[in-house]
């Protein structure tokens, strides 16, 4: 199952690889990153696109990524 994610986090040194570690912890791949500068100062919109079929496994990653201190927002957009 697709699985879409908005996040808004800090910009800092190894913000990136915090978020990627997540996901190499539960052997997922991202299919699609895309970071920009959101509006606000020191502050990036990412999206993320992964294939997660099980939902346990979801819910434990959108939780791991909520703990992390450069992560401020996570939003499960779509689910296709």
């Amino acid at each position: 199952m697709k699985r879409v994610l908005q996040l808004k986090v800090t910009d800092q040194v190894s913000t990136l690889n915090r978020i990627t570690s997540a996901f190499v912890r539960l052997q997922y791949n991202i299919n699609e990153l895309t970071v920009k500068p959101s509006e606000e100062n020191g502050i990036s919109d990412m999206q993320i696109i992964a294939d997660i079929e099980d939902e346990a496994i979801f819910k434990i990653l959108v939780a791991k990524l909520q703990k992390q201190v450069s992560v401020l927002e996570v939003q499960v957009i779509n689910q296709q």
